[in-house]
């Protein structure tokens, strides 16, 4: 049941990579567009700036799951010099609880966001005016996926732990 579990959150996590490459190349494109119409057509931007902000949000937050799961993220290692094999697995786990606490409150507050964002019909208030819950869903949306690879990791260094 783990190894499926974990498959699965390691195909969930190749697919948010490949979201968070798409929408930067996506965001690349958008931005050459919105330079060739303002040079050479003098033509004002109405979409492009805030739609490359919402993919560069989304990339954030929806490609994080990926980082974590290729451990590619921040982290403290010159303290595991002091530490035992078993204290460095003990200090992953606190602090993998720690961070599992943070996207659950994230995603709590995500939540809360999109569904007001939703049901009172919030947009941006621009020319293009998208409305708001789909930029703010990509914040919930990420704390969930971060939330299932925290599951993972955490199941994972238990693992270990119980084999050292």
């Amino acid at each position: 049941m783990k190894k499926r579990y974990y498959k699965f959150c390691d195909l969930i996590a190749q697919w948010c990579g490949a979201f968070a490459v798409t929408a930067l190349l996506l965001s690349i494109l958008i931005i050459v567009e919105l330079v060739f119409e303002r040079y050479f057509f003098q033509r004002a931007i109405t979409w492009q700036t805030e739609l490359v902000t919402m993919l560069l949000v989304a990339s954030t937050f929806i490609g994080s799951a990926y980082v974590l799961s290729e451990k590619a993220h921040v982290s403290m290692e010159w303290i595991y010099d002091f530490l035992s094999q078993k204290n460095i697995i003990r200090l992953k786990i606190f602090t993998s609880f720690l961070s599992l606490l943070f996207f659950l409150i994230l995603f709590y507050f995500g939540f809360l966001m999109v569904e007001e964002a939703f049901t009172k019909s919030y947009t941006t208030g621009t020319v293009w005016d998208p409305p708001l819950w789909v930029p703010y869903s990509s914040m919930m949306i990420g704390a969930a996926l971060m939330i299932l690879q925290y599951f993972a990791e955490i199941m994972k260094l238990i693992d270990e732990k119980d084999q050292n």
